[in-house]
């Protein structure tokens, strides 16, 4: 049953709603990926792969479910803060940065016949470049 706020607006379904269904669709996705890990990998048996695919499955899956499922109007206009425009500022060059990392890494790669970069090396290299980026123009204009 959806709820309603002070306005009179929906808001979704209720909290306790929300997370049986977030629960469920945790669950449906946790064994869906597990049986499929435990059917394609061959580096341990089938029953651990599949408990350790469908354990690491279910959080992520219930959470981003439980996030979509969130209507609650939020009247606070975050997006105005300076602390909103610097971290938008930062990950947009972050993002350039590790775009062009990748080229290079591709490229050098090919040229050199190498086996490809691990991609957890450059998941690094951007949250560290937006890191450095946010420290700076917090410096520089806080």
């Amino acid at each position: 049953m959806p709820l309603t706020n002070h306005a009179g607006q929906s808001t979704g379904p209720g909290t306790t709603a929300r997370w049986v269904i977030a629960g469920v669709a945790g669950l449906v996705a946790a064994g869906a990926v597990g049986a499929v890990a435990a059917a394609v990998r061959d580096d341990a048996p089938d029953t651990v792969t599949f408990a350790v695919f469908a354990a690491l499955t279910l959080p992520f899956v219930a959470a981003l479910v439980a996030i979509l499922l969130d209507r609650t109007e939020h009247p606070e206009q975050d997006e105005d803060s300076i602390e909103s425009q610097w971290t938008t500022r930062a990950s947009s060059g972050a993002f350039y940065d590790t775009i062009i990392a990748m080229g290079l890494a591709t490229f050098a790669a090919s040229v050199l016949d190498t086996a490809s970069l691990p991609l957890w090396l450059f998941v690094v290299l951007g949250l560290a470049d937006m890191s450095v980026r946010l420290v700076l123009l917090q410096r520089r204009e806080g």
